[in-house]
């Protein structure tokens, strides 16, 4: 009995320490002046496809910055993938890709009171922001929901070398964030909502941040904001 309690137990471990796993990154790959935004695990160390289809629907901002600072709400497209229109120096989506609820059976897109065997349940609120050219106003968010913030020229890097970041929620620093690269995490954000990330490769740059928030939602247990920053190396 006691034996059986064990396993049970491990697997229960196994599978509540599996959330990580089961969701998605989004990023943004460029197509002409425009981006075209992509879920799955291109980038990531999860296990999955890579490249997991979405419903349009799901993209709730568009954002597109221009070489002067100017931030406009653009349109994005109704069909998959998503096409924002640019061309921008920086282009930040958000979407909302509802309920998640983990079973024993797996992940199901949907609220704890509709499957069966709920083991726990949250609502998942992705960013992703897109760095093309470094301009002064990129030290300042281009959104109110979390973000990334580069305080550098990016662009002025080598593998090696740190990168500054501030973590912003509704245009403030926001600290005790946590912060990964490459799908390891690095750090959490400093009171001040810094932290430094040291590069270690060239190419794409994915810098992911991520918190749970407590929810009062009958539907899940909480809400997790996640965001990624992109930009490309030599």
């Amino acid at each position: 009995m006691i034996r059986h309690l064990s396993r049970l137990a491990a697997v229960l471990a196994l599978l509540l320490g599996a959330s990580a796993a089961t969701t998605h990154d989004y990023w943004l790959d460029p197509d002409g002046q425009d981006y075209l935004l992509y879920r799955g695990h291109r980038y990531s160390q999860h296990q999955g496809e890579a490249v997991v289809p979405y419903e349009p629907s799901i993209v709730n901002t568009a954002i597109c910055v221009d070489t002067t600072g100017g931030k406009k709400r653009v349109t994005a497209s109704l069909s998959y993938p998503v096409r924002i229109p640019g061309p921008c120096s920086a282009v930040l989506v958000e979407a909302d890709s509802g309920y998640w609820t983990q079973t024993f059976a797996g992940t199901k897109n949907q609220p704890r009171d509709e499957v069966f065997g709920a083991l726990r349940s949250w609502r998942a609120v992705e960013g992703v922001k897109r760095i093309e050219s470094w301009e002064p106003h990129m030290e300042r968010p281009a959104s109110d929901g979390l973000e990334l913030v580069s305080i550098t020229d990016p662009f002025a890097l080598r593998p090696g070398d740190k990168l500054r970041l501030l973590v912003t929620w509704k245009g403030r620093p926001r600290g005790g964030v946590t912060v990964a690269y490459g799908g390891d995490p690095r750090g959490v954000s400093g009171r001040d909502g810094r932290i430094n990330i040291r590069l270690r490769h060239g190419g794409t740059q994915v810098i992911t941040a991520s918190v749970d928030e407590p929810s009062n939602d009958p539907k899940s247990d909480k809400l997790v904001r996640s965001t990624a920053l992109m930009f490309d190396l030599p």
